[in-house]
């Protein structure tokens, strides 16, 4: 396993939104760890819980998708640039 650096995520909640936005998102955006901080803090003043996340409650996972796409939409997330 690699060395954690600034690069890879060393916490929990900033992992799950890595591997949800890689699914969701897929390479359209460049996560920054301070836009996982703002959408963890979105997801939980929206109501959402990390606890039953991360029992793997359909209705938190589906609140935490709706919060990411929110975000890129609105220009919250880091977009990627397309090379053509």
């Amino acid at each position: 396993m690699p060395k954690p650096s600034p690069q890879w995520p060393t916490r929990a909640d900033h992992r799950f939104m890595l591997k949800l936005l890689s699914l969701t998102l897929d390479g359209k955006v460049i996560p920054r760890p301070g836009e996982f901080n703002r959408l963890a803090r979105v997801f939980s003043k929206a109501g959402g819980s990390w606890k039953s996340l991360f029992h793997g409650s359909a209705e938190d996972i589906n609140l935490l998708k709706t919060v990411m796409k929110v975000a890129f939409k609105y220009g919250y997330l880091t977009k990627k640039e397309k090379w053509e």
